[in-house]
Order: C-alpha cells, then structure tokens, then sequence
C-alpha cells in the first residue's frame, strides 16, 4: 500500500507542472488524496487548503518585481507532498481504519476481537462486547473514528 500511496503523491506533483495546470482543481484532488492517507485532520491538508494566488501583493504592482504567485503556490504545494512522502518512507502509513483496528486489538482478547470484525457474528453479540468496555476505552475508540 504504502507505494501505491507515493505512486499517486508523485502523480500529485506531476500536475503541478501541466500546461493547463488549475489550482483549485488540485487543491481538491490532493486534499482527498492526502485526507485519504493521513486522515482529515492532518496539517498537511490545511498547508494544501490554504494554498492561494495573492494578487493583492505589492510585488504583482512593481513591474520589476521577480514575484509570480502560481509558482509560489506550486512550489509550496510540491515541498508539502514532498515531506508527505518522507514521512511515509520512514513512518509508513497508519490510517483511521488500521488506527481503529490496532485499538480493537488492545482492547479485547483474541476471541472478543473475532468477534467484533466477522460479519457472522449477531449485531446482539457485538454489542454486548461493546459494552464491556469502559467509558474511557469506548470514548478512546470513538475518537480514532473521528
């Protein structure tokens, strides 16, 4: 998984150099992207999200100036996938659905956690599982979720 993740960053930064190249369309794909790999949450999504064109700036008024506002925003957008892609090479991928899935297993025994995954098993028994945790383990778990 963890190259198909950098497959799909790469693809991410080869748009930023298209010749038709729209900044809030990959604004977009790359937030559903990274939202994907990290979690919704994550700061690199806010640094993507607040990625814009400032044509208010005082450089874009001096004629002289050497300021070009699209290749700040893709330079900035190419260092945060960049450290993106870092941190997958040396932390790897742990998204929501693995973090719940390794507090499942800290919270219950072999047998209880069975349980809760198969698809066999009576929502009646889930939930009676469920139930033998306590307030701040269910809020724990819930949070992962969130």
């Amino acid at each position: 998984m963890k190259d198909k993740y950098l497959q799909l960053i790469d693809k991410q930064i080869e748009k930023l150099s298209a010749q038709d190249f729209d900044l809030d369309a990959w604004k977009s794909s790359t937030i559903y992207l990274l939202s994907r790999i990290f979690g919704p949450s994550d700061q690199k999504i806010n640094e993507i999200n607040n990625l814009k064109i400032d044509y208010s700036s005082w450089a874009l008024r001096d004629s002289n100036a050497k300021y070009k506002p699209i290749e700040t925003c893709k330079r900035k957008g190419k260092e945060i996938l960049e450290i993106a892609k870092d941190e997958i090479e040396l932390f790897g991928v742990e998204n929501s659905h693995t973090k719940f899935d390794n507090k499942l297993k800290e919270l219950f025994n072999v047998d209880q956690y069975q349980q809760l995954i198969s698809p066999e098993t009576p929502d009646t028994l889930k939930t009676e599982t469920l139930k033998s945790l306590t307030k701040e383990k269910l809020v724990a778990l819930i949070k992962i979720c969130l």
